[in-house]
């Protein structure tokens, strides 16, 4: 009912006016932004983005805050924690209650109590406007009004006194209609069934572990191929090799194509090449027909891995997604320590081939649970489609609020291709971490080629039992997730609550220094216990600290990276999985010869001396990282933004 106070029905009016889409704030939160953006306003919002696993996730939110540019703006451009092109001031919002509902009657939700009458189904956009026979309406009602009407026409009566002068000319090419999400709307990502979107983020998680067993698993065929196909050793194992390095192609042009044609198309059908090249690689008559399609796997299976966490980000607010993103990030992981123990006992009993039919046998069912359920979750793209829908439909130019246009690919190529090399020439914390992380993966592919080297050849075990000693690496792996999640988490919630929701970015690095020890004393001692002299569970559960110092790193560091660099940190991401993906891919071939020429002591000691050498630089920075990070362009740009954040939260 109208209150009879037409101030307070203005106001009633304004709140729904200002209702925003919901979008990242600057450090990654889903804040509704129709008020200030105070993040950390309150001891529960201080704690609400403090994920370990959600790095990935904020660093694709972020990166809409930052232009085109290759390098930063000038510091002393003022940020606006929006969307580019964001107007909060005169602009006309619709939209539908349900765009699947488009076929049948049109029954707008607006922002307005008028167009809940009867009488406003079917109408142009424009017509509430020019609506001034309102009464004359009511009394033209097939039945009589209900109270409850009534008062809807009487609000509206007021509505549309305050404001149909304010929105004259509006419906063209200059001034278009904002489309946006509402409160609770029924279409947004956000407001999915929980159960919903748990199980396609679980068939998420499933993707990115197949994908993560294809990536390590083929390293068990590396016998079989030399035989087959009589090549030496550094062609067979380019099985793995090739695979790796397409990570590296398809962090630098497959992810970003996702801001440009949304999640469901690219994954669905980047999926599904990554299905076919699996089965074609089993059914290739030459080395270079496998080599091919390995390649070509590896690039498309990188889709997964890369936008999995953003697509969980999309479907769960920030403080729902931790475990989530904890499971995918446990899928990855897990699936290349337990790929060559599946493919480990398989290979020795059905040959090589059977890994390509077991990989399709199992990926393709859920390629087709992908492709007739799967969602499309990027925002922007479903306000796009439902802004070209109200746009054919009712005649008036509608666009997405925020966005002053749609990216291009051509735009979307040139900064995800040149920035994080741009990155890496200016940022010495980016780069030196990045070959940090490059020491690490490299490292664990290293091992898939050396573990077969000391404990099949060197202690005759039999194929499959020899691929056993993974399994120290997955619960090394376990147990660095679990101290992640409660353990540091906690450390971590304590600092943010002591610099007042603003936790410096070095606070992330006392964990990854923890991992710079665990893992040399893991290399360590697996180099010097491997040995047949030495019994063998010494030598397998030196697995347990290199699995527990290889997540730790990885974890902390990307974390790191992300604080330290907000709207860069996804071009930061691509050239740190750049240079592990090359690492990764070059590691295993010099292996075998290594082992050869150093034997299997001091050949296992070189990773453990390479990790030593960067173990320092965390250090440092975690003591001077902001003063390194203040006298670098992203580095400057990257703290004056935050520093505008903290700033306005305390006004």
């Amino acid at each position: 009912m109208p209150s009879g106070n037409p101030s307070r029905d203005s106001r009633r009016v304004s709140r729904w006016s200002r209702r925003l889409t919901v979008w990242p704030t600057a450090y990654g939160e889903d804040e509704e932004l129709s008020a200030p953006v105070r993040p950390f306003a309150d001891p529960a919002a201080s704690r609400r983005w403090t994920g370990a696993f959600d790095s990935e996730a904020r660093a694709n939110r972020m990166s809409v805050f930052v232009g085109d540019t290759l390098l930063p703006s000038t510091p002393t451009q003022p940020h606006h924690h929006v969307w580019p092109g964001h107007d909060r001031v005169g602009n006309r919002t619709t939209w539908i209650v349900d765009d699947q509902a488009l076929g049948g009657s049109q029954i707008w939700q607006g922002a307005f109590p008028v167009e809940y009458r009867p009488s406003w189904m079917g109408r142009g956009m424009d017509r509430w406007l020019d609506d001034a026979e309102l009464e004359d309406e009511k009394k033209g009602w097939k039945e009589p009004p209900t109270e409850e009407q009534l008062a809807q026409a009487d609000a509206a009566l007021v509505s549309v006194e305050i404001l149909k002068h304010q929105f004259e000319g509006w419906g063209t090419p200059e001034k278009p209609y904002l489309v946006k999400w509402i409160e609770n709307d029924p279409a947004s990502p956000f407001m999915f069934a929980r159960s919903y979107k748990w199980i396609h983020s679980l068939v998420l998680a499933f993707t990115v572990f197949m994908v993560a067993i294809a990536s390590s698993g083929f390293s068990q065929g590396t016998s079989d191929i030399i035989k087959e196909f009589h090549v030496d050793q550094t062609v067979a194992i380019l099985l793995t090799s090739l695979f790796v390095l397409g990570f590296a192609v398809g962090a630098l042009i497959l992810s970003p194509l996702s801001e440009v044609y949304g999640r469901r198309g690219l994954y669905v059908w980047t999926f599904f090449t990554f299905v076919l090249c699996s089965g074609a690689t089993g059914l290739s008559p030459t080395i270079a027909s496998v080599l091919v399609f390995r390649l070509l796997a590896g690039i498309s299976g990188s889709y997964t891995h890369a936008v999995a966490p953003a697509i969980v980000a999309d479907m769960f607010q920030s403080q729902e997604r931790g475990l989530v993103l904890s499971i995918t990030t446990l899928s990855g992981l897990l699936g290349q320590m337990m790929g060559p123990v599946i493919c480990g006992f398989l290979n020795a009993a059905y040959g090589w081939r059977s890994l390509a039919i077991m990989i399709v046998s199992i990926t393709l069912p859920t390629w087709l649970v992908l492709f007739f359920t799967f969602p499309e979750t990027y925002s922007p793209t479903l306000l796009q489609r439902r802004a070209a829908k109200l746009t054919k439909i009712t005649g008036k130019d509608h666009a997405v609020e925020g966005l002053q246009q749609a990216k291009t690919i051509g735009t979307q190529l040139r900064v995800s291709t040149l920035r994080p090399w741009v990155i890496l020439f200016f940022e010495p914390i980016v780069a030196l971490l990045s070959l940090f992380l490059s020491v690490v993966h490299g490292t664990l592919f290293l091992l898939l080629a050396a573990y077969p080297i000391v404990f099949q050849q060197t202690r005759g075990w039999p194929q499959g039992v020899a691929s056993l000693p993974f399994l120290a690496i997955a619960i090394g792996i376990i147990i660095s997730l679990i101290y992640i999640a409660t353990v540091d988490q906690r450390r971590y919630a304590r600092v943010v609550e002591k610099h007042n929701g603003f936790a410096p970015p070095e606070a992330r690095l006392p964990p990854a220094i923890l991992g710079a020890v665990a893992l040399p004393i893991g290399l360590f001692w697996f180099a010097w216990t491997d040995s047949p002299s030495v019994y063998w569970l010494i030598s397998v559960s030196a697995g347990v600290p290199i699995g527990f110092g290889m997540v730790l790193l990885y974890i902390c560091l990307t974390n790191y990276l992300v604080d330290a660099y907000l709207g860069y940190a996804a071009s930061a991401l691509a050239a740190s999985v750049v240079l592990r993906s090359v690492a990764g891919a070059v590691f295993p071939l010099f292996t075998t010869k290594m082992y050869t020429s150093l034997g299997i002591h001091w050949a296992s000691s070189i990773p453990g001396f390479m990790a030593l050498i960067f173990a320092p630089c965390l250090i440092i920075f975690h003591r001077y990282g902001h003063v390194i990070r203040k006298k670098s362009r992203f580095g400057q740009e990257a703290a004056s933004f935050a520093e505008e954040i903290e700033n306005e939260d305390k006004i």
